[in-house]
């Protein structure tokens, strides 16, 4: 199982952490999105392909966009997605 932590400001009801199952990070992010419909426009556009300027920490590891296509999430790690933050 992989730990998925989405932020706070998705989650209106306080939980922010989910299981999700291991696999190559656009799989995992399919599958937590299916699972979790409620998060499915937060991190797909209308066109189905991922957003972007959502980012995501695999353990400690940010995933460069140009990684993220080919990094694999293990078993037993922390998938932590980052919103983009606004602001001067």
């Amino acid at each position: 199982m992989v730990k998925i932590i989405v932020p706070s400001v998705w989650a209106p009801d306080g939980r922010t952490e989910f299981e999700g199952s291991e696999g190559p990070l656009p799989t995992v992010i399919q599958r937590f999105a299916a699972d979790n419909p409620a998060f499915h426009r937060r991190l797909f556009g209308p066109d189905a392909q991922p957003l972007t300027y959502v980012n995501f920490c695999v353990d400690d590891d940010l995933v460069p966009r140009q990684r993220r296509a080919t990094t694999v999430v293990p078993a037993g790690s922390t998938l932590t997605i980052i919103t983009p933050m606004a602001g001067g």
